[in-house]
Formats: C-alpha cells, sequence, structure tokens
C-alpha cells in the first residue's frame, strides 16, 4: 500500500508547442486514493476500514499512505495543478482538513485564499 501512495507528484512529459517543436512541460501524477487502491487490489473500502481496526501495522501504514495523500494534494494545489474549489472540496473529503474539527479555522481560511490566489494565477498564464 504504501508503494501506491509514495509516488512522485509530477512527471515531465513533451508537447509540440505553437512553433512546431517540444517543450518540455511538467504535469500533475493522479492523486492516489483508498478507493482506486481497494479496487486495484481487489477488495472494498470497508475491508481496509475492518483491517485498520484489526491489524495496528496496516492502520500505521494507512495513516502514513493517509499524509503522504495530503502532502500531495497540498502540493499539486499550492502549485496551481488543481482547481481551487474542487481542491477544497477534496481537503474536506479525501483528508483531516474540514471546516467543523480545525481549532484554526483563520490558519485554513488564510491557506485556502492562498491556494485559491495561486490558482487562479497559474491558471491566467500560458
Amino acid at each position: 500500500m504504501f508503494e501506491f501512495f509514495n509516488i512522485p507528484h509530477t512527471y515531465e512529459k513533451y508537447v509540440p508547442d505553437r512553433n512546431g517543436s517540444e517543450k518540455l512541460i511538467e504535469l500533475p501524477n493522479i492523486l492516489p486514493t483508498f478507493e482506486r487502491f481497494s479496487v486495484d487490489i481487489g477488495v472494498s473500502t470497508d475491508i481496509l476500514s475492518l483491517w485498520c481496526k484489526e491489524h495496528k501495522e496496516f492502520l500505521r501504514v494507512y495513516k502514513q499512505c493517509q499524509a503522504l495523500q495530503k502532502d500531495m494534494l497540498n502540493d499539486l494545489a499550492l502549485r496551481g495543478f488543481y482547481n481551487a474549489t474542487y481542491t477544497a472540496f477534496a481537503a474536506k473529503n479525501l483528508t483531516d482538513m474540514c471546516k467543523e474539527s480545525s481549532p484554526n479555522q483563520d490558519i485554513r481560511d488564510a491557506y485556502l485564499k492562498a491556494m485559491s490566489e495561486l490558482t487562479n494565477d497559474k491558471m491566467g498564464k500560458e
């Protein structure tokens, strides 16, 4: 499971530019999810939850994978690869970054505002 989540955030690819030559661009990897992981190994996410309850080592690795997923989401969002609105939705639903449970709402609001501004700046550029 750790290998599934511990992937580079981006990869590089050559694409044609307007002049017909190729330029190297950076693209985001697909965000690893527990849903995709469970399908890949042929079980449901309910089984993953059960394994977390029954096996301390599995729970430890699961939590590491959650941290890797959250780090990738934050990194790619801050670098403008993700839409800010969807990023906020994903952060609330895939990670522990939800409004209701955070005592640091001012910090989160500043973070989401900065993320939105960075995304909008990146999207406005060619």
